[in-house]
């Protein structure tokens, strides 16, 4: 007679680096979608292939590693911003969060901002970024701000650092500026 003892054996090292709980998210969502209220009037909708969320360690957080997009709304339950990017990290008890990667923020007044990086502090109520910054307004209204940019959270009030810019005018408005006609040059090309 043969007797044979079978046995697995793990090594928990083994085992702890292959998963570590601590890494592992507590729920994730594919597809989400969420919103915010106060009061029966919407505030914000978030949009999210793919969202986990971190309980179990000392700092509670989402994260959005396959891009997120935000729709902020008024009183009267119109868009007055949007902001989308890449991936987003959202720290709820600090009321911070990062997007990153292609982020595109719009506000009530169509300018568009687009930059690499962009952090939103709700108890400090800004948006900033110390990245490469470009804003176009609907007019063609064009600046960069090579050293960093900062707003309010609505995006309506913002300034930079080392800015440069520059605005396509027509003829009516070179010709409004300067007090001169436009040139035969830009006439020709006018023509064309």
């Amino acid at each position: 007679m043969i007797f044979g003892i079978f046995s697995c054996k793990n090594d928990l090292d083994e085992i702890r680096a292959f998963a570590n709980e601590e890494e592992l998210p507590n729920i994730t969502v594919e597809g989400l979608h969420a919103e915010y209220s106060v009061n029966a009037n919407l505030q914000v909708r978030l949009l999210a292939p793919i969202a986990y969320r971190y309980t179990d360690i000392n700092e509670e957080y989402s994260l959005f590693p396959e891009g997120i997009t935000l729709n902020f709304f008024n009183i009267e339950g119109k868009v007055h911003s949007s902001l989308r990017a890449d991936y987003g990290i959202y720290f709820e008890a600090k009321g911070f969060a990062k997007a990153k990667g292609n982020v595109i923020l719009t506000n009530m007044n169509n300018s568009v901002l687009k930059t690499e990086e962009l952090y939103l502090d709700e108890k400090e109520e800004k948006i900033y970024t110390d990245k490469v910054v470009n804003i176009k307004d609907k007019d063609g209204f064009e600046i960069t701000g090579k050293g960093g940019f900062e707003s309010n959270m609505d995006f309506t009030v913002y300034r930079f650092t080392d800015v440069s810019g520059n605005k396509i005018i027509d003829d009516d408005e070179e010709q409004e500026l300067t007090g001169r006609e436009p040139s035969e040059d830009a006439k020709r090309d006018e023509l064309r």
